[in-house]
């Protein structure tokens, strides 16, 4: 298990004497305090972007120092992008800010890895230990804070549930066995907002991973599961909520669900 009290860097350098130089920075930024919530830091170096893969597919990271000039990834943007691609394709690895470790400085290269998505570049030569201390602290502040707004945008505040343009995304990379439900909430307005939080957690009671839950519109909620899942959850309810099924075959984009069959479930 990761101390949270520790600050876990993955150091990507095939630079023998700039690795030494970056530790023994990182080194007095401890002695010195300078890390503000973390009392320490743990640097795992590495010489190649494999190994640097490798190490995010065992490993957790806070941050990563990137050096873009490797022997295995010579092409600076490519070490960059091929890096990145293999934090998106990790779910315990995306997310992980990356600090770019630069030779020389060059504005133009510095602004398309910004764009990119990297959240700072450093020139080697520039480096001192507190500007140090205070880019990676804020690097990881920043990637935490465009997690939690990206999270935001997946999750209806209201109960808890994927909002419908995040369902939709799921049911993009889903089987075609899976049937998709609407799934209405049949009361005022002056109650609808309990009932909605209500129905959300019955739902989530009875429809477990892999079976997906979504906010469809003000009033309805969608679920995709296998067809033996929504007919096993419709004989344990006894009639509060009315849903519809559909394959997504039958479904336009972004419209709505065929009515199959009308089925009465999810009573508490």
């Amino acid at each position: 298990m990761t101390d949270s009290k520790t600050l876990e860097l993955l150091l990507v350098e095939d630079s023998l004497e700039d690795e030494q130089l970056l530790c023994d920075a990182l080194l007095e930024i401890e002695e010195n305090r300078q890390w503000g919530n973390w009392r320490r830091s743990n640097v795992v170096p590495v010489d190649q972007l494999s190994d640097a893969l490798d190490c995010l597919r065992r490993d957790s990271f806070d941050a990563i120092l990137l050096n873009l000039s490797l022997p295995d990834s010579p092409a600076l943007l490519d070490t960059f992008f091929d890096l990145r691609a293999g934090l998106d394709g990790s779910a315990s690895a995306a997310g992980i800010p990356i600090l770019i470790l630069a030779d020389e400085a060059d504005e133009n290269l510095a602004n398309r890895l910004l764009r990119e998505g990297a959240q700072d570049v450093l020139v080697k030569s520039e480096i001192e230990c507190a500007p140090l201390a205070r880019a990676i602290r804020y690097a990881i502040e920043r990637q935490r804070s465009v997690g939690a707004a990206r999270a935001a945008a997946l999750i209806d505040p209201l109960t808890g549930v994927l909002t419908r343009d995040a369902f939709l995304n799921v049911t993009a990379y889903r089987g075609r066995q899976d049937l998709l439900a609407l799934v209405e909430i049949p009361t005022d307005r002056e109650t609808l907002d309990p009932m909605l939080i209500q129905a959300a957690d019955a739902l989530r009671r009875v429809f477990e991973a892999p079976a997906a839950l979504g906010r469809w519109d003000r009033r309805r909620f969608c679920v995709l599961a296998p067809e033996a899942a929504l007919h096993r959850a419709a004989e344990l309810a006894n009639g509060t909520l009315q849903f519809s099924i559909g394959s997504l075959d039958e479904m336009p984009n972004g419209g709505d669900v065929p009515l199959r069959a009308g089925i009465a479930m999810l009573a508490d």
